[in-house]
């Protein structure tokens, strides 16, 4: 597997050129280019020299060819860790994170959709 790809998708459309950055194990800061495996499961995973713990908020950025596209970086959760693969590297399982609604917000949208509160 070619870790330093700027393709941003093989020809199977699974797997993408990545940037993946955050902080190690050690609260040290990293950023590192690599290969993220979209599985046809839904999972997706990477392969980093950069040793995380599970619970550890990273952030994905899809690597593309074309500058002038905008690419925002896309936080994700370490859901499963696993260490040193024989080469150093660590196979680390990702889950996208989504931001959680204000509680007014959802307080609001519960007013609006019929479902009474005591």
């Amino acid at each position: 597997m070619d870790t330093q790809t700027n393709s941003p998708m093989d020809q199977a459309g699974r797997t993408y050129g990545v940037e993946v950055s955050g902080w190690d194990g050690s609260q040290n800061f990293f950023v590192e280019q690599t290969v993220l495996d979209w599985g046809s499961d839904g999972i997706k995973e990477v392969s980093l020299g950069a040793t995380l713990r599970e619970g550890c908020m990273v952030f994905v950025r899809l690597l593309r060819p074309a500058p002038e596209i905008d690419n925002h970086p896309i936080a994700c959760r370490a859901v499963r860790v696993v260490d040193n693969q024989g080469d150093g590297r660590t196979i680390v399982q990702l889950e996208q994170l989504r931001p959680r609604a204000f509680f007014r917000d959802t307080a609001r949208d519960m007013n609006y959709s019929g479902i009474k509160v005591a």
